[in-house]
């Protein structure tokens, strides 16, 4: 077998090559003002970029102001639109019960049984958290179709007595309203709930008015079985006879 012998020629070539690549990055390196040029130029890109990131954040919403708001809303409601639209809630309560009845619909957004708590010793609340809803539907004489979830009440707690009254109107005028009164004894479970109004018999369309009341239960029980063994709805009637209904109505 022949032996390979080491090619000169060929390790000159790798030589003058490998010389000819030290030369060429020595002689084209930038110079410091090149460089400063280049940084600059980065620089000024970075910045660019920065003020569009700023340009493009979402802008901070608009807030309208009160006679602007009531006039959208009285847009909404018609002749229910006479008073301000306020957010917020009116607290309620007695020895036994914690309500909290909200200025939008009127209606009860929250009740707490103050003398008792669950299995796991959390506070028990018939209401929270949206899972309840109570809602008129009326018809106006100018066609609308409102609905009272929609409305906005003005409060006023009045002392009756040992009672409190909770009245809850939404106003149509001066003196024409319909009206929410809740009304609870010291220590009493219960909850006196009527529906009045005032000047609304040219406003409101004569016909009958459909209720709609939902209420989701909330679970208390660690057994669900349990929960729904023992938990019925029970109407009351004005002759003081009592319905229970069971699982199947």
């Amino acid at each position: 077998m022949e032996e390979k012998k080491l090619d000169i020629n060929s390790v000159i070539g790798f030589v003058l090559i490998f010389g000819i690549l030290i030369y060429w990055f020595y002689t084209n390196q930038p110079s410091p003002e090149e460089v400063e040029a280049r940084r600059v130029a980065a620089q000024q890109v970075q910045d660019s970029l920065n003020a569009l990131e700023v340009n493009t954040k979402p802008l901070a919403p608009v807030v309208v102001n009160d006679s602007l708001r009531q006039q959208q809303y009285a847009t909404q409601v018609g002749a229910f639109g006479y008073a301000q639209p306020i957010e917020g809630v009116t607290p309620f309560s007695n020895e036994v019960l914690d309500l909290k009845i909200s200025n939008k619909g009127g209606i009860i957004s929250e009740a707490r049984l103050k003398s008792y708590v669950t299995y796991d010793s959390v506070p028990v609340y018939l209401v929270k958290d949206g899972n309840a809803l109570f809602d008129l539907e009326l018809t106006t004489s100018d066609n609308r179709r409102l609905h009272t979830k929609d409305l906005y009440f003005n409060p006023t707690v009045k002392q009756d007595g040992q009672n409190t009254s909770l009245s809850m109107r939404a106003m149509a005028g001066p003196d024409r309203y319909l009206e929410f009164v809740y009304t609870l004894s010291p220590t009493s479970y219960m909850i006196d709930f009527e529906i009045r109004s005032k000047g609304l018999s040219d406003i409101l369309a004569s016909g009958d008015i459909p209720i709609r009341w939902e209420v989701t239960g909330i679970r208390h029980s660690k057994s669900v079985q349990y929960e729904n063994r023992y938990t019925r709805l029970t109407y009351n009637h004005e002759d003081d006879a009592i319905s229970k209904l069971g699982a199947a109505g």
